[in-house]
């Protein structure tokens, strides 16, 4: 049988001695295990490896060599670009454990964007060209979501290794005193987005202002998050949808210089008594100055890979990230400084499970048509899975998760060591745990059929209903 050695998949399993070996001689057992653990490699994936690596795997699952096996098959699928799809829903989800009482943002934001979702898996399936480090992160993060989604259980020692790969990618996740910190999990999605290069989400902006128009006046913005500050309000509550409606529709920008044509203003003036006796001739000119606009949003439906400033995102395929799965993350700025300290805005702000999104989307894109009756479709957003924080500031404190399956929703906690998955019995208690905690929100834009003209039976109803999803 050829060895294969110098195929470029076998570095990522020199990575595997993440874990300080036992010094201690190890016992004949233990060594027979290492043993078989290298003829099994061997046998079934053509892999001739040092047995450091198996005794890190053995060590890893405190030599339990069924634990083993089952981590050598997830590193090995890992290794080979293979992404699992998400779990059934009865399927039992052990989650990730908590590495030092800081890693919650970690797990976190990851069980919230993949348990579920398949939107991002573009990001971990790509060729990266030319760039050992984004290749380590990509390959080692695969084998994350892997192991989530197969419901196997993540060790805080992998947990651990994982920071590792994201501190040499760049990630700075320690404090000044070198040790690893809770970090900011909106800053850690930015990073894994940036990083690999999803697409941007683009806006439409329209400036009003009654002066001239200018070319800056309707152009496009660019961006990966929409990111809502949170109001100053008397109210108990305030509605996510109205937020939105602030922030798409109700701008005002100053600051800005346009020019201003005058003719009307030197007709008025060439008309006076005074002016006309006088004899004097003006000459119509434009006059810029600083006006108040009032600025508009509308999204552009669709991922783009090119931003504002015209840089193009070459890795990506437009294929790889479809129209009909697009994901709108929305970041609650609950957090800012003040007096020197960071501090929580705790306004209860309403989470609902859709949002009639017709409004914000731009009104020059094709209204689509049902496939199915032929009616026009709705744009709708569909709650799909939510990051909250409880605590005073980003960086300490505790994050958890919430994530959809289907009609089901699990909720997602590394400090609850008996539990850390678990299926939520009372939706209304995870509401009002988003009304206060929720700080990243993901939903799904879907165009969606809700003609209501004729009055057919409930199960005709809901199987049409389901018919005419565009996917």
């Amino acid at each position: 049988m050829e060895k294969r050695h110098g195929r470029k998949r076998d570095w990522f399993w020199h990575l595997l001695g993440h874990k300080r070996h036992d010094e201690r001689k190890k016992s004949e057992d233990q060594q027979g295990k290492i043993t078989f653990l290298s003829n099994y490699a061997k046998q079934y994936f053509s892999l001739e490896l040092d047995c450091d690596i198996f005794e890190s795997l053995l060590e890893d699952n405190e030599w339990d060599t069924k634990r083993a096996l089952a981590d050598l098959s997830d590193y090995e699928e890992a290794s080979h670009g293979i992404l699992i799809e998400p779990p059934p829903i009865k399927q039992v989800i052990l989650g990730a454990e908590n590495d030092g009482g800081t890693s919650c943002y970690i797990d976190a934001l990851l069980f919230a964007m993949y348990i579920s979702n398949t939107t991002f898996d573009p990001l971990l399936t790509y060729d990266i060209p030319n760039d050992e480090t984004k290749v380590k992160l990509q390959t080692v993060m695969r084998l994350f979501i892997n192991k989530m989604r197969k419901g196997h259980f993540i060790s805080a020692s992998y947990v651990h290794w994982f920071r590792k790969v994201l501190e040499e990618a760049n990630w700075h996740g320690k404090d000044d005193d070198g040790h690893w910190a809770q970090e900011d999990t909106s800053e850690l999605f930015m990073f894994i987005t940036e990083t690999f290069d999803l697409p941007y989400l683009p806006f439409q902006i329209r400036l009003f202002h009654g002066a001239n128009h200018d070319m800056d006046d309707d152009r496009v913005m660019t961006d990966r998050t929409l990111s809502l500050s949170i109001p100053e309000s008397e109210l108990e509550r305030l509605r996510l949808e109205d937020m939105l409606l602030d922030y798409f529709y109700n701008n005002v920008i100053t600051g800005i210089r346009r020019e201003i044509d005058n003719t009307d203003i030197l007709e008025n003036v060439a008309s006076s008594p005074t002016f006309a006796h006088e004899k004097k001739t003006l000459i119509a000119s434009n006059v810029e100055r600083e006006v108040i606009a009032w600025q508009v949003l509308e999204l552009l439906p669709f991922y783009s890979a090119i931003n504002e400033q015209g840089e193009s995102i070459q890795t990506q395929l437009d294929s790889s990230f479809p129209d009909t799965h697009m994901i709108l993350p929305i970041v609650l700025k609950r957090y800012k400084y003040e007096d020197g300290q960071m501090k929580k805005n705790k306004q209860m702000i309403d989470i609902p499970s859709s949002i009639d999104f017709n409004r914000f989307i731009n009104q020059n894109v094709d209204d689509p048509l049902c496939p199915t009756c032929g009616h026009m479709v709705d744009w709708t957003l569909y709650l799909k899975s939510a990051v909250c924080h409880k605590g005073s500031s980003p960086y300490s404190g505790h994050y958890i998760a919430y994530s959809r399956q289907v009609d089901n929703w699990i909720k997602f906690d590394d400090m609850n060591k008996e539990n850390r998955v678990s299926l939520i019995k009372e939706e209304t208690k995870m509401f009002a745990d988003l009304a206060e905690n929720a700080y990243i929100i993901f939903y799904e834009l879907d165009k969606t059929c809700h003609h209501n003209d004729r009055q057919p039976s409930k199960d005709t109803l809901n199987n049409h209903h389901h018919s005419c999803i565009l996917m």
